[in-house]
């Protein structure tokens, strides 16, 4: 029986220009290890640069209401001209010229000090004759008390102390954008690690279903120990193949365009990207309760809500201090002197004339109805026990999630464990069909279908590493452990 050479199938096209864009691609390759991935992230990533300007922001708050607490320094000059409106002495007038220096400075108590000079110059002006000049100067130190509303350090540093704590939460927010971006990264690398070796577990099928195909027409059209069945049933199995190696294809560029949005890369880029190595051994993980309780300290997450709380605790006691009676003591001292001429008489002072003065007393302040400080300080206090419910709900949800996270961490050793025996033994079974076809025992469906099983178990195996990998890296997320793995690549908690 004689059989014509079949003409090459439009399949066979198609993969020679996939691989030649393939190798075209590959000579502009990109390789990135998993930790360097990161550290890319770090230095280029938008969103985590936007967190580093919020960390920014934040602290810029803090720096100024340490400055707002600075001593101040007042000056002033002021000048002044009246004239009497008077019929008979329709040109008298007088003019001043004063000027002080003063320091201010509010205490951590709430103390408001204040240490000044003035001096001054002063002329009456008649129809006739200006009478003057005379001048004085003096020194003074005058203090203010607060004694309920804006008493003690709680209400003078509150808003220092909400700033501050602000900037904390800021920060922590920082450390959780950080390992987002990293976990982030870490799933789109090993995604991108498992579609370049699902195209090789395809290509090295569509490798062999060449050879079958060719061994097949071989014994078909040359030793007539074959069938043209046996010739489609592999051509058949061979497209196949080319068409999920085509797809595979497609998949690896779009995993690696994925990992180049997180790494801040334009799409062209990206899809040059290539990763390497092999998922690496990260050892036992602690089991749920340890993690669980690890989160409670160490997720950035829940330190960032502690940190909210410390700012509504300081606002709390802000609040409630406005809402109290305002009463302050307060006292001054001054002396000083006097010289020049008499303003009444025009004579000269006969030198100068000392002056001492001393005032004190008490100012009350007394809103009536209770006005808007006491709704402010009611709100507050709402607030604070909101956001205590809302840490207790989410720490709750995270020992959750922990939870669930290590029990599928286990599943995922399990199923890699599974599917590793599984792919064995199912390249046993497609060497063994190929013997038993080479030996006429077997028919070239059988070989195909466990050729295709073959390939089926190679992409589990593969699966399941990179779900056991990336289920590791979810869970030290949760647990707030993540950027002490990548503690080199990732931005200093300091920085």
């Amino acid at each position: 029986m004689t059989l014509t050479r079949s003409v090459p199938l439009p399949w066979l096209a198609s993969l020679a220009l996939i691989a030649a864009c393939s190798l075209s691609s590959a000579a502009r390759a990109e390789t990135l290890s998993a930790e360097e991935a990161v550290g890319r992230a770090a230095s280029q990533n938008p969103s985590l640069r936007a967190a580093l300007l919020e960390v920014t922001a934040a602290r810029q708050a803090v720096a100024a209401e340490e400055g707002a607490r600075r001593p101040a320094l007042a000056a002033s000059v002021t000048g002044q001209y009246a004239k009497t409106l008077d019929a008979q002495t329709p040109r008298a007038g007088s003019a001043s010229v004063e000027s002080s220096v003063a320091l201010r400075y509010t205490t951590d108590v709430g103390t408001a000090l204040e240490v000044g000079t003035s001096a001054d110059s002063r002329w009456n002006l008649a129809e006739d004759r200006t009478l003057g000049p005379a001048y004085g100067a003096r020194a003074y130190v005058s203090a203010r008390q607060p004694l309920l509303r804006g008493a003690g350090t709680d209400a003078v540093l509150a808003p220092a102390a909400q700033a501050q704590a602000q900037a904390v939460a800021v920060e922590r927010e920082r450390e959780l954008a950080a390992s987002q971006i990293a976990l982030e990264v870490l799933q789109a690398y090993w995604e991108l690690w498992y579609a370049e070796r699902a195209v090789a577990v395809q290509e090295q099928a569509l490798a062999a279903a060449e050879r079958q195909v060719n061994d097949a027409r071989t014994r078909a059209e040359t030793l007539g120990t074959g069938t043209r069945v046996d010739v489609l049933q592999f051509s058949t199995a061979a497209a196949s193949i080319a068409d999920a190696l085509s797809q595979a294809r497609a998949a690896r560029t779009e995993r690696a365009i994925e990992l180049g949005r997180a790494l801040g890369m334009d799409p062209a880029r990206a899809a040059s990207l290539r990763a390497t190595g092999a998922p690496p051994s990260l050892g036992p993980a602690p089991p749920a309760a340890a993690l669980a309780r690890a989160a409670a300290e160490r997720s950035q997450e829940l330190a960032a809500m502690r940190a909210d709380l410390d700012a509504l605790r300081a606002r709390v006691g802000a609040a409630e201090d406005a809402d109290q009676v305002r009463l302050d003591v307060f006292a001054t001292a001054s002396a000083g002197t006097e010289w020049g001429n008499d303003l009444l008489t025009g004579r000269s002072l006969p030198g100068m004339q000392p002056a001492f003065s001393a005032l004190g007393g008490l100012d009350l302040e007394l809103p009536f109805g209770g006005g808007r400080a006491a709704a402010d300080a009611a709100r507050a206090r709402a607030q604070l026990a909101a956001a205590e419910a809302r840490y207790r709900a989410r720490l709750d949800a995270i020992t959750a999630q922990i939870s669930a996270l290590r029990v599928n961490l286990d599943a995922s050793a399990d199923q890699v464990a599974l599917a590793s025996e599984t792919a064995r033994m199912a390249g046993e079974l497609a060497e063994a069909e190929r013997q038993r076809l080479l030996l006429g025992t077997s028919t070239s469906a059988d070989v195909v279908k466990a050729e295709q099983t073959l390939r089926e178990a190679e992409l589990r195996k593969l699966r399941a590493a990179v779900s056991e990998l990336t289920s590791r890296f979810q869970l030290e997320h949760a647990a707030g452990a993540l950027l002490e793995r990548f503690a080199s690549v990732l931005p200093r908690r300091s920085s």
